[in-house]
């Protein structure tokens, strides 16, 4: 039997466990706010979290998922659940090392050009040429 996988607006006890789990793949979530989280639970457990954040562009700040519960569909409810709260946008964006998971959900990856003008840190990045991120645009359909 498989557990039941829920989805919820992250809270302040989150904070923690949100870190731990962000910093099992390097994940920077310097400067984000729990409540811009969503987390994926099982048994209360939380095994999967991502941020959206909206400022100049709506962005999926960090998506992570559990080692042990990767391959489970959970990423795709966390993202299902972000775009769901997504008001009178038409795209939402990313930066990634991993651009396969975005692609296999219906993210259309852009040229890496695209990044200075979406990012102002990526205009400024000194960096911007050995960048290994890259940058993919979801259309938005609303129903």
């Amino acid at each position: 039997m498989n557990p039941e996988v829920t989805v919820r607006k992250a809270e302040f006890e989150d904070e923690v466990p949100i870190e731990v789990l962000m910093s099992t793949y390097f994940l920077d979530i310097e400067g984000t706010e729990v409540d811009d989280f969503v987390v994926a639970t099982i048994d209360n457990r939380i095994v999967g979290a991502a941020c959206l954040e909206i400022g100049k562009i709506p962005e999926i700040h960090s998506i992570a998922v559990h080692p042990n519960y990767r391959g489970k569909g959970i990423g795709r409810l966390l993202l299902d659940s972000l775009i769901a709260d997504i008001e009178e946008q038409e795209f939402l964006f990313t930066r990634t090392t991993s651009p396969a998971f975005f692609e296999k959900v219906g993210f259309i990856r852009l040229d890496d050009s695209e990044k200075k003008e979406l990012w102002d840190d990526c205009a400024g990045c000194n960096r911007f040429n050995n960048c290994k991120q890259s940058v993919l645009r979801l259309e938005i359909k609303k129903r």
